[in-house]
């Protein structure tokens, strides 16, 4: 939303019986609230059967800088910073059949802090959201709930992990994946000659995903440029806000 975070709090719930697993997380996360420049000032833990992390955060923004998550515009082009199938890859691995090296891309991704350079945040961005446990077009559907706004997705353009093709094949789509498809899809128009394996990428649940921009189009190519200078590689510009009178909201072509 453009803020700055300033304080961060430990949420913990983890068994007595894994606290070396534990000092290797809490670190992770002190890293990372260090990098994000804020400040990690305790926090609460409990015991619990199953390890659960995560940071309770505080900042600062003046509300009429808040970008929201509804608010695009007809005609605003959408960047996507992060590729997809962060999911697919996880079930993979769990079933210990992931590749050494797309993990270690995975990795690389999940682990980047969505931070966005200040310059960028000075652009015409009219809506954004990060892409996280409802799959791109889950979010997307969220981003579309105003003004009859529709979107267009552009499927060749969308960033995604390399090799994921294998993984769908042998069943390793996650559930929260196939509820996001059962849940999104009545809105969803989808072009006949596109693989299913392709479109199923579209709807899954991301861990630590990217953010997804909707930008007025003269600012797009600026927006692209200062999000490689910080490191977002794989951003692309992967469809627009088309305005829609009646029927699906969202065009995957």
């Amino acid at each position: 939303m453009g803020g700055n975070p300033l304080l961060a709090l430990n949420i913990v719930a983890f068994p007595e019986d894994r606290v070396d697993d534990l000092g290797l997380i809490l670190k992770g996360g002190a890293d990372k609230v260090a990098e994000a420049g804020a400040l990690l000032v305790g926090g609460h833990t409990i015991k619990d059967k199953e390890p659960k992390y995560g940071l309770a955060v505080v900042g600062l923004i003046h509300p009429q800088n808040i970008i929201y998550n509804d608010t695009p515009q007809e005609g605003d082009l959408l960047i996507l910073t992060k590729p997809l199938g962060t999911g697919i890859l996880s079930t993979a691995l769990k079933a210990n059949i992931a590749e050494p090296d797309t993990v270690k891309k995975a990795i690389f991704w999940m682990a980047k802090l969505n931070q966005l350079p200040k310059e960028l945040l000075k652009l015409s961005i009219h809506g954004l959201t990060d892409i996280t446990g409802f799959g791109l077009i889950g979010h997307l559907s969220e981003m579309l709930t105003k003004n009859k706004l529709g979107a267009e997705l552009w499927i060749n353009d969308i960033p995604v992990i390399d090799g994921l093709d294998k993984y769908i094949s042998s069943g390793m789509i996650p559930g929260g994946t196939l509820k996001n498809k059962e849940i999104y899809s009545c809105s969803v128009e989808t072009k006949q000659d596109i693989p299913s394996e392709k479109e199923i990428i579209l709807y899954d649940a991301q861990t630590s995903g990217g953010l997804l921009l909707s930008i007025s189009p003269e600012q797009a190519e600026k927006a692209k440029e200062l999000l490689f200078q910080k490191g977002f590689t794989s951003s692309q510009v992967i469809g627009k806000v088309i305005k829609v009178s009646s029927g699906k909201k969202i065009r995957i072509i």
